[in-house]
């Protein structure tokens, strides 16, 4: 028998035959093909990358981001002969930005919110109930139960405490105060502290003796 015509491949001891050829070429073509995917691959991520690089350095960019700041005393006055009543807009300090100010509902659950991000990271909420409303803290205070009653601005307001819970339980209520003056149910309410939700309180009770909502304050 005759040996094999091939090249000696070491590994082998031996010239190869045509199959061990074809065979060992079709190998080095699929290694080279794997070789050139992955400089490809990479190529195009750098590409990718100088684009992105380019972008970030082309197109100007402004200070940060502000929370927008609502005039909630120009929406209360445009919104009052809607609503039949007057609106609350209370004063608060500066670092309370309104991000709404909006007739809320209809029907028996109409009402006036009023939205404040306090120094961009606490929230509170002011909802006042329209003529006709009947539920509203329930709805307002996501069914929170009363934990107390307390006096701010000179007006009775009923305590919801829900801080014990955790904050995907208590939500946007985790501490709430609620009143009434006259007929017109007023809730304020948030994740803010305590303390800033009872400043909203009393900042309530002066804006409604401001604003003509008369009437003897009770509990809702």
């Amino acid at each position: 028998m005759s040996e094999p015509s091939g090249r000696v491949v070491a590994e082998l001891g031996r010239p190869e035959t045509p199959e061990e050829t074809a065979d060992r070429k079709a190998r080095d073509r699929a290694l080279r093909r794997s070789r050139q995917n992955w400089r490809n691959l990479v190529a195009s991520l750098a590409a990718c990358v100088g684009v992105v690089i380019l972008i970030v350095l082309l197109v100007p960019r402004g200070g940060a981001i502000t929370q927008p700041n609502i005039d909630v005393r120009a929406a209360a006055t445009q919104y009052g002969d809607t609503a039949g009543q007057p609106l609350l807009a209370p004063k608060v300090p500066a670092g309370w930005k309104s991000n709404a100010a909006e007739l809320r509902g209809n029907g028996d659950q109409a009402s006036w919110y009023v939205g404040y991000v306090i120094d961009g990271t606490g929230y509170a909420g002011l909802t006042e109930g329209l003529p006709g409303d009947s539920g509203l803290i329930a709805a307002t205070l996501d069914g929170a139960s009363p934990t107390g009653t307390t006096k701010i601005g000179g007006l009775p307001w009923r305590v919801y405490d829900r801080r014990d819970l955790s904050a995907d339980a208590a939500g946007n209520v985790a501490y709430g105060l609620a009143t009434k003056i006259g007929s017109v149910v007023v809730a304020v309410y948030g994740t803010a502290s305590a303390t800033e939700l009872r400043a909203l309180a009393a900042a309530v009770a002066e804006d409604a003796a401001g604003r003509g909502l008369h009437g003897a304050g009770s509990l809702p």
